[in-house]
């Protein structure tokens, strides 16, 4: 059975809102704080929502979720968030005052995106126990331990986190076969950047280790410290195609004669970590290789957006490259708040969705998706886009991009419910 929970307050002994056995339900706008036990608890409960609640000052912690999946938590303020025996829960957009977010015990498949787990009295994000979980844009600074510690965890994607700050920026520990990308570990000054022990084969590319105690420190460890494939960026205004690592603060320091090869960004001398090398050390933090990607898949602002009304939009994309994407901007009408509410982008077999709108306020013309991903060069992908108030439109069926991409928009569905082809 269903049900849309809004309370006032809860102050006192046991769990401020518990649910056992329970699905589809609506946990929203409650203050659940100074319980003895959690703010908020979930066990063996799916498929629920739980958004906007104020879970400060519990005793054990904020949010709890024990063998419950497909939840969604997004937007709340709470102490720490628990997952333990959960999989396939989205946990985004939340503000862990001083706990951080705990996944543990078979916690496989969730999405932790977009959530502040700084300042956290333990680690900023831990995972224990769990595979095939994706953690990316996080904040994770301040931390008393790690911003992130992966311990006993194969098979992660840990990507486009900030680590500043904190005892160890990335830990991983008895942990194979993850994905580290796109991580800033910055001024970790009681020990490491990334502290590796005992994991191997992990994929690691395109961080940023800068001022730390020690940039890395890996025993006993086999890792790849570069991407598998050949990735093509813009780099001083030049395009190349060339597998890529880690920037290093401390390159220029251990290798003083090293050069530049060709302009391209890359070192020519490997940088050294134990047994490993980073045989394609990057002059430059990371993104200085891509400070055009946002501008890859751009439509451009039209000379003559008005009118424009909200309204869902379907259609086709063609790139005529392979970009990656990670965020939709929405260029708006001068003078409106005209954004994008929801995107979609899918083809018969693949699908992936934005992140929730969050309102006017912080960066609100932009709209994250789940996670990065690509459009390969060529290939047709159908999207939805539903816009809010007074976006730009680009008054024409077929537009090329600034790239030479083609979007087709098949049908526009008007806020009054008007269907247009043409």
């Amino acid at each position: 059975m269903a049900y849309l929970i809004t309370i006032a307050r809860t102050h006192g002994p046991g769990h401020g809102i518990f649910l056992n056995t329970s699905f589809n339900n609506t946990i929203s706008n409650n203050t659940c704080s100074y319980n003895d036990y959690w703010g908020i608890c979930l066990r063996y409960s799916s498929d629920n929502l739980i958004s906007g609640n104020d879970c400060k000052n519990n005793e054990w912690g904020g949010i709890s979720i024990s063998h419950s999946n497909n939840n969604s938590v997004l937007s709340n303020q709470c102490d720490e968030i628990a997952i333990t025996y959960s999989q396939n829960n989205n946990i985004t957009n939340n503000d862990c005052i001083s706990g951080g977010i705990y996944l543990a015990d078979d916690s496989n498949k969730n999405i932790i995106s977009s959530n502040d787990c700084s300042n956290s009295e333990t680690n900023g994000i831990w995972v224990l126990r769990s595979e095939n979980n994706t953690i990316t844009n996080n904040d994770c600074n301040n931390c008393d331990w790690d911003g992130i510690s992966i311990q006993d965890s194969n098979n992660n994607n840990v990507s486009g986190n900030e680590c500043i700050n904190n005892n160890n920026g990335i830990t991983l520990k008895n942990s194979n076969n993850n994905i580290i990308s796109r991580n800033n570990c910055k001024n970790n000054n009681l020990f490491n950047g990334m502290y590796i022990k005992n994991s191997s084969d992990n994929t690691i590319y395109l961080n940023n280790l800068i001022d730390n105690t020690n940039n890395v420190y890996p025993p006993a460890s086999t890792n790849i410290w570069n991407s598998t494939e050949k990735i093509t960026y813009t780099y001083k205004g030049k395009t190349y195609t060339n597998c890529l690592g880690n920037y290093w603060s401390d390159y220029k320091e251990k290798y003083p004669d090293a050069e530049e090869i060709d302009g391209t960004g890359i070192g020519d001398t490997p940088y050294s970590i134990n047994s490993d090398n980073d045989n394609y050390p990057l002059i430059m933090p990371f993104e200085n290789y891509f400070l055009t990607t946002e501008n890859i898949f751009d439509t451009g602002t039209p000379s003559n957006p008005y009118p424009s009304i909200a309204g869902t939009h379907t259609g086709t994309i063609i790139p005529n490259r392979t970009i990656t994407m990670n965020k939709l901007y929405t260029y708006s009408c001068e003078g409106t708040g005209g954004h994008t509410e929801y995107a979609r982008i899918y083809n018969d077999s693949w699908s992936i969705e934005t992140l929730p709108w969050e309102g006017y306020g912080g960066d609100w013309r932009n709209l994250s998706f789940a996670e990065p991903f690509k459009l390969c060069a060529e290939e047709e992908y159908k999207f939805t886009l539903i816009t809010g108030s007074y976006p730009q439109i680009i008054h024409k069926q077929n537009h090329t991009t600034l790239d030479g991409s083609l979007i087709t928009c098949t049908k526009f569905t008007d806020a009054n419910g008007r269907v247009y082809y043409d």
